[in-house]
């Protein structure tokens, strides 16, 4: 059973701003909301949402991804403030599991340290949130040197073919990462350009993710060592990763 956490570092934006597991829906008033992993079952086909988050033990998702989940067309009124449902959705949103793509790495061990949706021995996991999948690697022991790529970078590398236009999910440092003091970033790079930079974290931190990639062929993924002088290795993963 999954345990109940709330997420560190919060970044994006989900019905208004989210301030550490606080969603901020008027000026003076915030509700303490729980992100986790939330799986949705329509008709019997599985959908998947990074914009869902419990709320005194309800799950609460976007309108428009329930709406088109259910097939149905969904519109928003501004000027009204109202939404509508109904009639046959024009095209209903699908979501890729990244780690169901094929990927390289450029540098790093991806025979033996790089990792499909779980460790050998276990969950990804973050401050007690368990990720279902994603892409996770070992071997993050050194000072990242972009002099010295073999041996101190580590790169998922994935042809997108401008297909997506948005990636979501999780990046962290896994609970049980071996090292528990020393600091990674997470660098997200479309066709050689810098997309997206993590806060700095350690073991058991974690960051949302909502990473603009329209148009993007190539997509990395960076796990960059930045601190600390611990040689013991630290294990980082993006879970629950999902390209639409």
């Amino acid at each position: 059973m999954k345990k109940k956490s709330k997420l560190g570092f919060l970044s994006g934006f989900l019905l208004g701003s989210i301030f550490f597991s606080s969603l901020t829906y008027a000026a003076t008033q915030s509700i303490p909301v729980d992100f986790k992993p939330i799986k949705f079952m329509v008709d019997g086909k599985l959908r998947e949402t990074n914009d869902a988050f419990l709320y005194k033990g309800v799950p609460y998702a976007p309108v428009a991804f329930v709406g088109t989940a259910a097939g149905k067309n969904v519109s928003w009124d501004a000027n009204a403030s109202t939404v509508t449902i109904g009639g046959p959705a024009a095209s209903v949103g699908s979501e890729t599991r990244l780690s169901s793509l094929k990927y390289s790495m450029p540098y790093g061990l991806i025979n033996t340290k790089s990792y499909v949706d779980n460790w050998d021995k276990g969950s990804f996991s973050a401050g007690g949130t368990v990720y279902d999948h994603g892409l996770g690697y070992t071997n993050v022991d050194k000072i990242a040197d972009d002099k010295l790529p073999n041996t101190t970078r580590q790169v998922f590398k994935i042809e997108l073919n401008g297909k997506y236009k948005a990636l979501s999910g999780v990046v962290a440092a896994d609970d049980n990462s071996p090292n528990k003091t020393d600091l990674i970033i997470w660098r997200i790079k479309g066709d050689g350009k810098v997309l997206f930079d993590s806060e700095r974290m350690k073991a058991g931190q974690s960051q949302l993710i909502n990473v603009n990639v329209a148009g993007v062929k190539t997509l990395e993924l960076e796990i960059r060592k930045v601190a600390g002088n611990d040689k013991k290795q630290i294990h980082a993963f993006i879970g629950n990763a999902l390209l639409k």
